[in-house]
């Protein structure tokens, strides 16, 4: 029984990972036709990207909330730390801030 258990499992291991191989694949593409079609690098390129991110702000918030959401359960599982204390820090100081902070508290 355990042995078909690992089987299936390793089935769709493989699975989820040709498909992610393939996610990343396509969007490397498609931010590269995008950065050509666009000229490359112009002076107009930092506005083209903020008007962008700012038609799109409900994208970029969910993002920030889920990178914060992992950020806190790795704080949690690695440095045994409060989840919602750790899930306050990472919005207030990024992710990346936050695990700084936990990591260099003795």
């Amino acid at each position: 029984m355990k042995v078909k258990d690992n089987i299936i499992s390793r089935i769709f291991s493989v699975g989820i990972l040709f498909i992610l191989i393939y996610w990343c694949y396509e969007g490397i593409v498609w931010i590269w036709n995008w950065y050509f079609d666009s000229g490359g690098y112009t002076s107009q390129w930092w506005p083209d990207l903020g008007g962008f991110l700012w038609r799109n702000i409900s994208i970029v918030v969910v993002i920030y909330g889920v990178a914060c959401l992992q950020a806190s359960g790795l704080a949690e599982l690695k440095f045994r730390k409060n989840f919602l204390k750790a899930f306050g820090l990472a919005l207030i100081l990024t992710p990346p801030g936050m695990m700084i902070i936990y990591g260099h508290k003795k």
